[in-house]
């Protein structure tokens, strides 16, 4: 006589294991979902009433003829301490403060950024109004455009030079007027009009002396902005939406793995060897058994 003997079905203890954790967070989906839930709301409420942070930007080129002044240079200028210092006297920046934490304080308020290929130096400036960013990022600006400018002794040197140019071009305008006047009425031979090109060439090298001059002079001004200081719409601090995203999704994980141990810890109690070992780290920590 022969038995039938029921096949052996193996189970998969990982399978078990992920059942009895699906199991778990459904018996404890709720509070898995309304805790986060709550917390990013309250998030998202807390950072309405943080303090608004607006951005104003200006970018500035450094083209101009007779000018060889580098992005970093002028970004050196924008950070500097003396031009800080003037800007917290023209707008008044925290004038209970010293001197010293209100140049730290601006400092910190300034982004300074300059192209790789173009050179085009982007200052941005933050503060609590749209007005007073604008106004941070324009009178950084006029205070560091200053420093541009030559020295007192170049200056002399370069308006004596300026000086010379013009009166050399006059000069040489007058002459050009007379040539020309008499190769109209129709004295023309060579040496006239070997005459006539030479002025030519000669007041126009002298015309582009004196621009370059005159740039080197004035310096670099508020006509050089690709950009004009900006005066933001939007704040670009707190990002509500981030910081509410945030909060939720980290809520979530820490739940998640609050209700992992908690699982944990009463399917251990059932375990005699287990119960005694969390009985030993109980006490190990001061905790009552």
């Amino acid at each position: 006589m022969t038995t039938n003997e029921a096949p052996l079905v193996e189970v998969n203890s990982d399978e078990i294991e992920l059942i009895d954790l699906l199991i778990v967070i459904a018996e404890n989906l709720k509070l898995l979902i309304f805790i986060p839930l709550l917390v990013g709301l309250a998030t998202l409420g807390f950072s309405y009433g943080m303090d608004k942070i607006y951005q104003s930007e200006s970018m500035l080129s450094l083209e101009k003829p007779g000018l060889n002044f580098s992005g970093h240079l002028l970004s050196s200028y924008l950070k500097s301490a003396d031009v800080l210092e003037a800007v917290a006297s023209d707008i008044k920046f925290e004038p209970t403060q010293s001197m010293a934490n209100r140049v730290t304080a601006l400092r910190n308020s300034l982004q300074v950024s300059v192209g790789s290929q173009d050179q085009i130096v982007t200052l941005k400036t933050q503060a609590q109004t749209p007005e007073a960013a604008q106004e941070l990022n324009a009178s950084i600006w006029q205070n560091a455009l200053k420093k541009t400018v030559p020295n007192p002794s170049e200056l002399e040197r370069l308006q004596i030079q300026l000086k010379a140019a013009k009166e050399r071009l006059d000069s040489g305008n007058s002459l050009e007027a007379i040539t020309a006047k008499a190769l109209a009425s129709g004295v023309t031979n060579e040496s006239t009009s070997r005459l006539y090109s030479e002025l030519l060439t000669s007041n126009s090298a002298l015309l582009r002396n004196i621009v370059l001059l005159e740039s080197q002079i004035e310096g670099l001004t508020s006509d050089n902005f690709s950009q004009q200081p900006t005066l933001p719409e939007f704040p670009i601090r707190p990002k509500k939406t981030l910081l509410a995203v945030v909060a939720t999704l980290g809520t979530g994980l820490l739940m998640l793995l609050f209700v992992l141990a908690r699982q944990a810890l009463r399917s251990a109690v059932q375990n005699p060897e287990q119960a005694n070992k969390i009985r030993r780290l109980r006490r190990s920590l001061g905790f009552k058994t």
